[in-house]
């Protein structure tokens, strides 16, 4: 976002965590049936992806920049990432589909809460 960055964190229980850029914080504890497809596949596609890519070694990266993303995988044997351009990682075959699970993830738990 412009005006600052926007966290979500998928669980694979179907509980998530939103931190809005003005930091307003949504917890999502429902894990409907909904939420569980949701949740699935956005752990099917970054299980994907994780297969790919190694585990970042070197020092903690600063925030992403403007019209940059970050897409983070936390597992047992340390943090793995992606990061590039917004419009690009949305295009990437490897990126998109997880990145595509994500923001209706997003879009779920903030249209249930309104």
């Amino acid at each position: 976002m412009n005006e600052g960055l926007d966290v979500l964190a998928a669980f694979r229980d179907g509980s998530a965590r939103y931190i809005n850029y003005t930091s307003r914080l949504l917890i999502w504890e429902h894990s409907d049936l909904q939420s569980a497809l949701l949740t699935k596949k956005i752990f099917d596609e970054s299980e994907k992806i994780v297969a790919k890519i190694g585990p970042w070694d070197k020092p903690r990266k600063e925030f992403p920049t403007k019209d940059n993303l970050r897409i983070s995988f936390l597992m047992s044997d340390g943090l793995y990432f992606g990061e590039g351009p917004i419009d690009i990682l949305f295009k990437d075959p490897m990126a998109a589909p997880a990145l595509n699970a994500a923001t209706a993830m997003l879009k779920y738990i903030t249209e249930k809460v309104k």
